[in-house]
Parts: structure tokens; C-alpha cells; sequence
């Protein structure tokens, strides 16, 4: 209850200042000054007896507010300055048509760009010489002025390699082709070629090695991927079946490649290329898995195994131990079925698994073989790609389906040799 004493007062704040007058009870009203800023700054005209108290005080506050007069003249006039100088500048430092240095303002010609001699202050106009462009990450260079795109002509992973070292990455993941049709229009202009006659310990600069082209021969583009990690950064253990063991021997990575089409939050294509820096030697614990013939059948039904080290559950920890189960092949038709993956499974995936569940792959066991025994050998029909949780009703393991991908797997076993 509020207090019977208390009287709410509401005061209007005055946003102006206030007149300030001084004067005898017999002086006469003092005379205006000539000069007013009340409609320009929003300021009361003061008014002022010569012969008050407080005079001088007063005066001296007037004084003070005086250089206000001149407040517009001298901001126009600053602005004018500036603008003079901003124009001359960019008179003095206009670098139309040509590349500006920016430690040193420097202006230099385009072709003296990437060109293999040091035109700026510190060098700079010899870098950024190779980008990746475009939804295709086509490799492009520059040089003779202008960015000009890779063809696929001569091309060799050396070469990709030294592309992603000019970009500051230590080594590629896929370097691939693309029709020049399927360019972007903007990148379809001007080509360039590698010079195949320069040993590869000569390219350690790609915009070095190429000469012009007015298209390329292959009608294919060089598409370039790079990655942060150093495939020497992994190392491969083979014939382990328990962790508990004792660890095998490792043996070093050479080469990573990965699909061109694979993207990361997108199913399909997730498949990838591991070279080894050296041989492995076969035993009772290490042996090959082959690879299918090419549009080779694998009838719907058929028994296959699956393992990996992933978890038992859902949700569960890594497995210690290396697991394997049997689980039957099942249709696309059949995996695609609404109240199974509802149309997600394309024709380079497989199923396998029981719709009823209690067998599957799991967390944890991506990328690990589906294998099936034909004629006395085991062939690598698929790779762990995703599901559902583990195990449950209507909802079998994914695999990438391997016939698939065997054009691109020989293809770049093929382009190994070469390299």
C-alpha cells in the first residue's frame, strides 16, 4: 500500500538550456546578441547586464560557445581537404588494369605477375599463383595476365602434389578430370597444359611448367582436392584379431585418395584408396581379399560376412576384439521399402542383414569389409557405410556397393603405375 504522507511529483526534464539573465531591479533589459544559434544547435539566446555580479562568469561562458560560429566552415572545410587529398591518391596510385603491390603501393603489369621474378617489395606478386575454382574445384593457374584453368592432358600426381604444397597444403587426397562442358563458364576461357617434357624434379611450380592452350586435347580438366594431414601421419596394422595382443607391426601410408564425389553430409561415394609405402608380407594371418568382376551379380539371399572392431550396441563402446557375423544379402527393392529407408538406397549401395533384427554392423565399424565366398574365394562386396541404430527391426546395415566403384578403383591403380 503505498504511503498516505508521499506525494508523487512527475517533472518535466526541460531538453533546452535555460535563459540566463542578470539584472538590477532598476537596469534596463539588456539588448540581444546579434548573433544566435538557437535554430542551428538548439541553444537560448543569452542575455547579459554588464554591470551584474556574475558578469564576467557569464561572459566567459558566451566566450566559450563563440568558436561555434565557426564549427560548419571549419568541418567543410576538413572534408574538403580530405576529399582533395583522397582524389589525388587515387590518381597517383591508380593501378587499373595492373597489380598493386601492397607493401610498397607499387603498380606493375599483369604479365609481371607469377612470372618467376620478384617485381614487389617482398615478393608477393610470385604468390597465389595456383587456386582451386568453382562448385568443381578445377585447378587453375595464373600466368600471361590471366587465370587459366588445368587441362587433364599429361597430368600426374607429382603435379598435384605440387599444386597443393603452392596452396599450403602438404599433400592431395584426389586429383581427377571433368569434361569442359561441365565447367562453370566463367573457367572455360583459357587453358594451359603441363610441359611433359620437364623431368618431374623440375615442376616445383606449377605456374612455371605449363604453356598456353586454346583447349585441351583430352576435352578434360585437372579437379584437385588437398588435405591438411600427411598421409605419412597414419599408419596401417594388419593381422590383428584381438587389441589385447600385442601390436603389430606398422606399416606407413603413402597415398590417401578418396572419391571426387564424396561429400561429407552426404550418403553415397564414401569410398577411399589407401597405398602403402611398402609391401605387405602374406601369412596364415594376412591374406588379400579379391576384388568383384566387373558388373558381377551377388544374388539377394546370399549368405556374406561382415566384421570390425565397432561397438556390440547402440550407443556402446569400441570393441577390444574383432568381431565378425553373418548376414544375407537383401534387395534395394526390398531396403528401399517405406518402412525399411523409405527411397534413400541408391544402386551404388547394398543391404545386407535381417529385417528383424538382432544382427548388424555397428558404430564404430565403418569402412570394414562385406565379403562373399564364391568358388573357394572371398570377394569384397561392400564397405560399412551407415544405418539406423544397430541391430533394430526393419532397419539392415548399408554397404557401399563395391561393382560399382571398380572403374575409379582401377583407374587410379592405373594412374599409380604412371606416376
Amino acid at each position: 500500500m503505498a504511503d498516505p504522507e508521499m506525494v508523487e511529483v512527475q517533472v518535466e526534464p526541460n531538453l533546452r538550456s535555460p535563459d540566463i539573465v542578470t539584472m538590477g531591479e532598476n537596469d534596463p533589459p539588456a539588448a540581444e546578441t546579434p548573433f544566435s544559434f538557437r535554430s542551428l544547435f538548439g541553444l537560448d539566446d543569452l542575455k547579459i547586464s554588464p554591470m551584474a555580479p556574475d558578469a564576467d562568469a557569464v561572459a566567459a561562458q558566451i566566450l566559450s560557445l563563440l568558436p561555434l560560429k565557426f564549427f560548419p566552415i571549419i568541418v567543410v572545410g576538413i572534408i574538403a581537404l580530405i576529399l582533395a587529398l583522397a582524389i589525388g591518391l587515387g590518381i597517383y596510385f591508380d593501378c587499373s588494369g595492373r597489380y598493386r603491390c601492397r607493401s610498397s603501393f607499387k603498380c606493375i603489369e599483369l604479365t609481371a605477375r607469377c612470372d618467376g621474378v620478384s617485381d614487389c617489395k617482398d615478393g608477393e606478386d610470385e604468390y597465389r599463383c595456383v587456386r582451386v575454382s568453382g562448385k568443381s574445384a578445377a585447378l587453375q593457374v595464373f600466368t600471361a595476365a590471366a587465370w587459366r584453368t588445368v587441362c587433364f592432358d599429361d597430368w600426374k600426381g607429382h603435379y598435384a602434389n605440387v599444386a597443393c604444397a603452392q596452396l599450403g597444403f602438404p599433400s592431395y587426397v584426389s586429383s581427377d578430370q571433368l569434361l569442359v562442358d561441365a565447367l562453370e563458364e566463367p573457367f572455360q576461357g583459357n587453358f594451359v597444359s603441363i610441359n611433359h617434357l620437364l623431368p618431374d624434379d623440375k615442376v616445383t611450380a606449377l605456374h612455371h611448367s605449363v604453356y598456353l592452350r586454346e583447349g585441351c586435347a583430352s576435352g578434360h580438366v585437372v579437379t584437385l582436392k588437398c588435405t591438411l594431414y600427411l598421409p605419412k601421419s597414419w599408419t596401417v596394422q594388419v593381422g590383428l584379431v584381438s587389441l589385447i595382443d600385442s601390436p603389430a607391426p606398422a606399416h606407413l601410408v603413402e597415398r590417401i585418395i578418396y572419391h571426387s564425389k564424396y561429400k561429407p553430409k552426404r550418403l553415397g561415394s564414401d569410398i577411399a584408396l589407401m597405398k602403402l609405402a611398402g609391401p605387405l608380407t602374406f601369412d596364415e594371418m594376412i591374406q588379400p581379399v579379391c576384388l568383384p568382376n566387373s558388373e558381377e551379380i551377388f544374388p539377394d539371399g546370399k549368405v556374406c560376412w561382415t566384421s570390425g572392431w565397432g561397438a556390440t550396441e547402440d550407443g556402446g563402446d569400441a570393441s577390444p576384439i574383432l568381431n565378425h557375423a553373418a548376414v544375407p544379402l537383401i534387395s534395394n527393392k526390398i531396403c528401399n521399402h517405406r518402412d525399411v529407408y523409405g527411397g534413400i538406397i541408391s544402386p551404388s549401395m547394398v543391404c545386407a542383414g535381417y529385417l528383424k533384427g538382432g544382427v548388424d554392423s555397428c558404430q564404430g565399424d565403418s569402412g570394414g569389409p562385406l565379403v562373399c565366398q564364391e568358388r573357394r574365394l572371398w570377394k569384397l562386396v561392400g564397405a560399412t557405410s551407415f544405418g539406423i541404430g544397430c541391430a533394430d527391426v526393419n532397419k539392415p546395415g548399408v554397404y557401399t556397393r563395391i561393382t560399382s566403384f571398380l572403374d575409379w578403383i582401377h583407374e587410379q591403380m592405373e594412374r599409380d603405375l604412371k606416376t
